[in-house]
């Protein structure tokens, strides 16, 4: 159409305006520290891409995660520096990347008079809350779309033009999910199998053998690795069991997690991010209910197929009791073009009577969600005394150094997070240093130390006599 462009213009204006309050501000959710945090470590030279570090107390190996998407994050801080923006820079640029693959995966799965509208399975995807929030923070998960979208895309293609390099392409793609988050990026194996459920255009005996190409091309990276670098082996073992196994027992080696009450509360969780996609298909029928369009059988069926292949991204996270929403954020791609196949008929009807001021609609909202971004730049959102209280101590304190703590400070993770990430200052709770931090509202004499004057909301910062 005439006007397409400016859809693509609302759908990037609104993620933007969306993500703008948090993305652009000082202050993050503590996973999001502690991986900007070992990244620019290993940028800086501190720890491996196979074995990572965070401070010299807490984690200076860390195995908790598979590297990849901090040591991808690590070229940015390499290129460049240290400023808070470069995490948030890089983790928009993760969804920029994902969108386009959505909208080339829109291409390949729709009829022709339909491909046009790639931006509307990018509008159900932006309106799920969790993407905002993952962008704003920093996620693993924000890397591993990129690499779970592609795999999807070129298996995909495969099924269309029976190649073995698509399939190639598809394994090679989910080792590099793996390598970036685990385990949760795996579940486009069973992308052949659903093809069969649905579409019952292949044996039981293809898809068997495409299943286990697939399979096949995604080891073959991990076994060159056991044959050639066992570091890495070594590395991933050590996440296999720190992590996963970790996880399925109900222990979450790191502490700051809690598992969930019930196994069921990622299904809960899929249901509410998914009520903004739903709540938009209604008005989409109510605006259109007169309309005779319906969706063809081979749609239906495509439909099916991705709901079919994002559930299988949720249900095995029931496995543990550590759940968390973002874990099925790679799974939101394919439930968000499954609502687009939906009412791309209703919607190619209703934007025909949109008149020309859609490109007005479109530069207001581009231009509210670029202001909003730049009026946020300097600004502290998240744990705002917190952080200010971190500022002002770093003023203080030597960077790359290690101070002490109350002992009634050590569960506090985004303390010792902002430090890291911030300064580069370890924590240490079991022996007093040259500087030493203690809670506002417990302060006490400390012997031998003298308090600072700062300024501070929350935390007391002393120094040795």
């Amino acid at each position: 159409m005439r006007n397409n462009g400016s859809y693509y213009i609302i759908v990037f204006g609104l993620f933007l305006g969306i993500c703008a309050p948090s993305l652009w501000s000082d202050g993050m959710f503590m996973d999001g520290l502690y991986y900007a945090s070992i990244s620019r470590n290993l940028a800086n030279g501190l720890g491996s891409f196979w074995h990572l570090h965070f401070t010299d107390i807490s984690y200076p190996i860390f195995y908790e995660h598979p590297p990849l998407a901090m040591g991808i994050q690590s070229v940015f801080f390499y290129v460049f520096g240290s400023s808070i923006y470069v995490e948030r820079f890089y983790s928009f640029l993760t969804f920029i990347v994902t969108a386009y693959i959505i909208h080339i995966i829109w291409g390949k799965i729709n009829r022709k008079e339909l491909k046009y509208l790639s931006w509307l399975p990018l509008l159900f995807w932006v309106i799920i809350p969790l993407n905002s929030w993952a962008c704003s923070n920093n996620i693993l998960e924000n890397t591993m779309n990129i690499f779970v979208s592609l795999s999807v895309l070129f298996s995909i293609k495969s099924l269309k033009r029976s190649k073995l390099k698509n399939t190639f392409f598809a394994g090679g793609f989910l080792s590099l999910a793996f390598l970036s988050k685990g385990f949760v990026g795996l579940f486009p194996l069973s992308i052949f199998f659903w093809h069969l459920i649905v579409f019952k255009k292949m044996t039981i005996k293809e898809m068997f053998s495409r299943s286990a190409q697939l399979f096949l091309f995604a080891i073959i990276p991990f076994i060159l690795l056991y044959l050639f670098y066992p570091t890495a082996i070594d590395s991933i073992g050590n996440y296999i069991y720190k992590q996963v196994y970790g996880s399925i027992q109900n222990i979450s080696s790191l502490e700051r997690y809690t598992p969930v009450g019930s196994r069921f509360f990622i299904i809960k969780k899929l249901i509410l991010e998914l009520l903004p996609a739903l709540v938009l298909c209604l008005i989409i029928f109510y605006f259109s209910f007169k309309k005779k369009f319906k969706v063809d059988l081979q749609e239906k069926k495509w439909i099916l197929f991705l709901f079919l292949l994002g559930l299988s991204g949720v249900l095995p996270i029931m496995v543990s009791m550590k759940q968390s929403g973002f874990y099925m954020l790679t799974t939101f791609p394919f439930f968000s073009i499954a609502f687009g196949i939906l009412v791309a008929p209703f919607t190619a009807s209703l934007i025909q009577k949109v008149s020309k001021k859609i490109y007005l609609l479109s530069a207001v909202i581009l231009i509210v969600s670029l202001l909003l971004s730049v009026k946020q730049i300097g600004e502290t959102g998240r744990n705002h005394e917190l952080v200010e209280d971190v500022h002002l101590i770093l003023k203080v304190i030597p960077r790359n150094s290690i101070i002490s703590i109350d002992e009634n400070m050590k569960e506090n993770h985004s303390l010792r997070a902002y430090f890291a990430r911030y300064g580069n200052v370890s924590l240490n709770k079991k022996e007093k240093l040259n500087y030493h931090l203690s809670y506002r509202e417990n302060k006490k004499d400390q012997e031998n130390y003298e308090e600072s004057n700062l300024n501070t909301y929350m935390i007391v910062l002393y120094s040795k006599q």
